[in-house]
């Protein structure tokens, strides 16, 4: 029954993200709110950051309610880092000469 238990523990959801899904989204909401700030879309861009808050509390699979001392601010800049390290991986320069 020990061993039985322990494997459903480890079974991984759909909902379950890898960090590299997780900075292609945090990437993709940036670039939108940024957009929606380049229009003058406040409400869209207010979401946007929302969305990007979301994105960085389930990558990091905190719970702000339970942990009062997490820096939101720094984390967020912690995540944009590795979301723009990441990016460019994935960046092909075209040398048109």
């Amino acid at each position: 029954m020990a061993s039985g238990k322990a494997a459903i523990m480890n079974v991984h959801t759909n909902d379950e993200g890898t960090g590299s899904e997780y900075a292609r989204i945090f990437r993709l909401l940036s670039a939108a709110k940024d957009e929606a700030e380049k229009l003058k879309l406040r409400n869209l861009a207010h979401l946007a950051n929302m969305a990007l808050l979301q994105v960085v509390i389930d990558w990091d699979g905190i719970d702000p309610e339970r942990e009062l001392d997490v820096n939101l601010e720094k984390l967020i800049g912690t995540k944009t880092k590795i979301a723009l390290k990441d990016a460019s991986k994935n960046l092909v320069l075209l040398d048109c000469h």
